[in-house]
């Protein structure tokens, strides 16, 4: 395991994802708004708890460079093109099935949804982009 690249990995990509987040919500407000603090079961704002939101892309950044670790050898193609697979792949293993049990068991607004599906084509390519690149400088 290379843990200086899964560190490097971990910052990047949790500052890549909190970021796009932000700007795919955006995105989503301005083609359907919604008020998530008005959906039932979401905190207050000014909750405590509610700080740890912005750990997420973090914790996620963390559990998909070690998952990079573990498969990025059987990746091939370029950089650009290993990034999109790996992407894909974590669209694939969490947007769609999220999107599935939160579309199946909870009324969520459109736009939530949209925000989602958002992020995940956006910031999940990006974020292996930057793990392969990361993972090249630290393999020579």
């Amino acid at each position: 395991m290379y843990m200086k690249a899964i560190g490097i990995a971990t910052i990047a990509g949790g500052f890549i994802l909190l970021v796009l987040s932000f700007i795919a919500d955006a995105i989503a407000q301005l083609i359907t708004p919604y008020d998530i603090f008005s959906i039932g079961g979401v905190r207050a704002m000014d909750d405590p708890v509610m700080g740890l939101f912005f750990l997420y892309p973090f914790v996620f950044a963390l559990m998909a460079a070690l998952v990079f670790d573990l498969i990025q050898k059987s990746l091939s193609g370029d950089a650009g093109h290993r990034g999109m697979l790996f992407g894909g792949i974590l669209f694939l293993l969490i947007i769609i099935p999220n999107m599935l049990v939160i579309f199946s068991s909870m009324t969520y607004p459109l736009g939530f949804y949209l925000s989602n599906i958002l992020t995940g084509l956006i910031a999940y390519p990006l974020i292996g982009f930057v793990f392969v690149k990361i993972w090249e400088s630290h393999s020579l």
